[in-house]
């Protein structure tokens, strides 16, 4: 698609489709073609493009120089692996735009890293998936993956059945029913209680048909989509269903899961990672499940940097296993953040934007020491409390509208009202649409900045007329290691730490061509040595630099090509 009108910042004032997303990414790339580029990984089922923005500078075209943002040290941010979290799009996006807008008003500082450093965003991954809940499908997960050929779907089918543009909630009187109205929150219901008059009781589900209605059973039909997508990476994948959802035939069995693990996998200088999720608050980071198969020392590294990352933000850090779990017996299997810290060394974190509980001023130990456990099994005055904040709230689309009559077409006379879950819950109400974009960006700025950083030095003393002493000395200066995670250090896709001597007109009679090197250390994987606390400091077993020598003879120039792992490469010229 081509941009059609001129790039305006975003600033979190709207929820963009992604019709509208895909043109201002390329009116964003248009504006700024020295340090943005658009790129299209693949295609969706429904043909819809997968975009990559790549943020560096880079030389003008017409200087025709070889394009040097592949072998600077990287970051990583994504966001939309799960449709419905629109939230996390959207702060991508304004990621972005405050890095133009930084751009191009002269900050020196952000000029000088992304002159040497660059980052990569995928601002949507489950394309289609985010596109149909825009135009007013039901809630999905991911993608728009159709059931297996010969699925029986019979019971609930959520539907927008009032044509309100919202799938909203339905509810009607039966004395067998679960909920009944709720005192603590007008216009709401909680789960029923024994003692209750059977006569106030009613069912409540979201608007919808029934599929295959037998005219008696009230039961919810198998979701018509529900293959998640952050269960089909390769980290421990293995078949998985939990709340109707499945992590796919195989791992990476669709485009868009491939097109993610194939363009990180191309870019071996990534050295952090973040995907955007909703909602919690959270950071979540290692351990994802009890036979982690990294290191204390890595765990112990993810979880200082994620606890700085979103110190005075009003965000929490929670480790996936235990605190995340919502059952502490089946494994998360086929996570993205997962995958880049298990299977490509990268230290990586799911940030779930987004507090509902939260913003609605709502405290409750439960939900602040076991998140997961508080959306399985609610406490419900921590939910009459979220839903008269919500109702309070003056909206162009409402955040909760007032029971109206229905007739349903199986049911007869129901009622159809209530939240909007995708501006309430899943995603924040526009009016705090800002704030989370702002708060997010300041734990991705400080991620950004904990890259490994490599700086070469060379020095060279002339021994004989003819005899040279060369000495390259690689520096990490960067929080992080060059392996990314010790973890990495062992893994084929990291790049090593090593330097080769190219030169035509001399000989080199001392110290091999090409030398190999131990993975440097950052700042912050040192602050872990000794008892990992300034009372009993210590150093680590391999520091933070490196040496490559090599005696020369000859007075011919040499060139030194070297690589820093995840720190960047380069080459370097020595005149005679």
């Amino acid at each position: 698609m081509t941009a059609t009108g001129a790039w305006t910042p975003y600033t979190g004032d709207r929820y963009l489709d992604f019709p509208a997303l895909e043109a201002w990414c390329d009116a964003l790339v248009e504006a700024h073609p020295r340090w943005f580029e658009k790129q299209i990984l693949d295609h969706t089922a429904h043909g819809r493009p997968l975009i990559l923005i790549t943020v560096g500078r880079r030389e003008a075209p017409d200087q025709g120089a070889p394009d040097p943002r592949g072998d600077r040290p990287a970051f990583w941010l994504d966001a939309g692996t799960h449709a419905a979290e629109w939230a996390g799009i959207m702060a991508s996006l304004y990621a972005l735009s405050r890095w133009a807008e930084a751009l191009a008003s002269g900050d020196e500082a952000l000029a000088g890293w992304l002159s040497s450093h660059t980052v990569y965003v995928m601002p949507c991954i489950s394309v289609d998936g985010f596109q149909a809940l825009h135009e007013g499908a039901p809630f999905m997960r991911s993608t728009l993956r159709p059931p297996t050929a010969g699925a029986v779907r019979e019971g609930l089918e959520p539907a927008d059945l009032d044509g309100d543009g919202v799938v909203r909630w339905m509810r009607w009187r039966d004395p067998a029913g679960p909920f009944v109205a709720d005192e603590a929150a007008p216009g709401w219901v909680r789960p029923r209680r024994l003692g209750d008059d059977p006569e106030a009781a009613c069912f409540v589900c979201p608007e919808g048909n029934f599929l295959a209605w037998d005219g008696h059973r009230w039961i919810n039909a198998p979701l018509k989509y529900g293959l998640d997508l952050n269960r089909n990476f390769p980290a421990h994948w293995a078949p998985f269903g939990m709340f109707g959802q499945h992590g796919g035939p195989h791992p990476m069995s669709e485009a868009e899961s491939r097109a993610v693990v194939e363009a990180f996998a191309a870019r071996p200088r990534i050295g952090a990672g973040l995907t955007l999720h909703t909602f919690t608050g959270c950071l979540l980071t290692q351990p994802y499940r009890q036979d982690c198969p990294l290191k204390g020392d890595d765990v112990r590294l993810m979880r200082r940097m994620a606890e700085q990352a979103v110190a005075g933000t009003g965000y929490r850090v929670h480790s996936t296993y235990p605190e995340f779990a919502y059952d502490p017996d089946v494994n998360v299997v086929g996570v993205w953040s997962d995958s880049m810290s298990t299977v490509f060394g990268v230290p990586a974190y799911t940030f779930e934007l987004w507090d509902p509980y939260g913003y609605c001023e709502v405290e409750h130990d439960q939900y602040r020491v076991a998140p997961a456990q508080a959306f399985i099994d609610p406490v419900p005055a921590m939910v009459s409390q979220m839903i008269n904040r919500f109702q309070s709230i003056e909206a162009e689309i409402p955040t909760f509208a007032p029971w109206r009559p229905f007739d349903h077409p199986q049911l007869g006379p129901v009622e159809i009202g209530g939240l909007d879950h995708m501006r309430t819950i899943r995603n924040p109400p526009l009016c705090a649409l800002p704030e989370e974009c702002a708060r997010a960006f300041s734990v991705i700025e400080r991620l950004r900045g904990a890259l490994p950083s490599v700086q070469p030095q060379v020095q060279v003393r002339q021994l004989t007329e003819d005899l040279r002493q060369i000495e390259l000395v690689l520096e990490n200066s960067g929080a992080l290691k060059t392996s990314g995670l010790g973890h990495g250090a062992g893994l084929v896709g990291t790049p090593p730490v090593s330097a080769r001597l190219i030169g035509e007109d001399v000989t080199v009679v001392q110290g091999a061509i090409a030398q190999g090197m131990d993975h440097l250390e950052g700042w912050l994987s040192g602050q872990l040595a000794g008892a990992g606390h300034g009372a009993l400091p210590g150093l680590t077993g391999r520091g933070h630099r490196a040496v490559a020598r090599w005696l020369v003879k000859g007075e011919g120039a040499v060139e030194i090509e070297w690589s820093g792992g995840r720190g960047g490469r380069g080459v370097i010229r020595v005149e005679g």
